[in-house]
């Protein structure tokens, strides 16, 4: 009956060793679909609105312990900044040192005046504005988002 016992125990731990690496392959293939599902849904949206804004280039890197987004707005007027944060998502928006045009590229006539940037970044974690810092250099905005539990 012994024997049995010790069987049947290391059959439930097998079971539960398992599990625990199923259940970290889903995690981890969650995460990579959502990455990925996200950067094709911001690669599919327009780079610009007629309401007179545009929408930056950005780029978001995992660092290990922390996030590291790069945003690029050339000719920014560095004033009008504003990077806000609500659960996992950053706001950005600035004012354009001068309003830029282009002509409406489907020949049906008018013209588009972009005056600001704006943008709105999806993050894999909450954010902790505790933990953010944000530099501006030459028109490129960094920001970098300590992970919970890696504050040092």
């Amino acid at each position: 009956m012994e024997g049995e016992e010790d069987e049947f125990e290391r059959f439930w731990r097998r079971m539960r060793e398992m599990e625990r690496r199923l259940m970290r392959f889903i995690e981890e293939e969650e995460a990579r679909v959502l990455k990925e599902f996200e950067e094709t849904r911001k690669s599919l949206m327009p780079s610009w609105s007629y309401e007179g804004f545009l929408r930056p280039l950005s780029t978001v890197r995992d660092e290990g312990d922390e996030y590291v987004i790069y945003v690029d707005m050339p000719e920014m007027d560095r004033g009008s900044l504003e990077v806000k944060f609500r659960d996992n998502l950053i706001f950005i928006r600035a004012k354009l040192k001068r309003t830029h045009r282009f002509s409406d590229w489907s020949g049906r006539g008018g013209e588009t005046e972009f005056r600001e940037y704006k943008d709105v970044i999806r993050l894999p974690i909450k954010v902790d504005p505790r933990l953010v810092s944000v530099k501006c250099r030459k028109g490129v905005i960094e920001i970098r988002i300590k992970k919970p539990g890696h504050q040092g």
